[in-house]
């Protein structure tokens, strides 16, 4: 009930009038028996932009896109400009004139083992280019692994790796992480599941 009570605050925000949109939630408690509970409900989601070039498929890692077209850090007029002061009014968040400020909104993937900009994992299905979708940003998840390139055992600490949309063994001295392995892989090669508490940090 909980975590249907939180979507329900979450779309009446989306949909309200002159209101920001909720872009990130989470999913429990909902229940308090051992029986009943479960993995969702410790679970944190964010909407993203996917700005890669194509369509993710579910349980890709993702991260934050910094560079890429429409990503836009500043104000009306000089939206590629960091703006010199921290004021609200230099963040333009009024898109009646078809660009505001979306820096940290953006994802895509990277061939870059350990990024530190890790965002987190598609949830969605799938992802179409140029749209929004749901990113799991925090708690237990199955995730692409390249256990192939990069394998991984339970236990290790997980990063984004050469595949692009994969992740895999981090190194000890990580720029950045996506979380823990919490289980083997189904199967040792390239696309393999396993489960991973995501907790995104970056070593920097």
């Amino acid at each position: 009930m909980q975590q249907m009570r939180n979507v329900a605050v979450a779309a009446a925000l989306l949909f309200a009038g002159g209101q920001s949109a909720l872009a990130y939630w989470c999913g429990g408690p909902g229940s308090t028996g051992e029986a009943q509970h479960h993995s969702g409900e410790h679970a944190c989601y964010e909407l993203a932009f996917n700005n890669s070039g194509g369509a993710l498929t579910s349980g890709s890692a993702v991260v934050y896109d910094r560079t890429g077209t429409g990503v836009n850090v500043g104000v009306s007029g000089t939206l590629t400009t960091v703006p010199s002061s921290a004021g609200r009014n230099d963040i333009d968040v009024d898109g009646t004139d078809g660009d505001v400020t979306n820096v940290g909104t953006y994802i895509t993937t990277t061939t870059t083992a350990d990024f530190e900009t890790t965002a987190g994992v598609i949830d969605d299905n799938s992802c179409s280019d140029q749209s929004y979708c749901r990113v799991q940003i925090y708690g237990p998840r199955l995730v692409r692994i390249a256990d192939d390139t990069d394998a991984i055992t339970a236990g290790d600490t997980v990063g984004t790796t050469t595949v692009a949309g994969m992740a895999g063994d981090a190194a000890n001295d990580a720029d950045g992480i996506l979380g823990v392995a919490m289980s083997a892989v189904s199967q040792p090669a390239d696309g393999a599941l396993a489960w991973v508490i995501i907790r995104p940090a970056s070593g920097e």
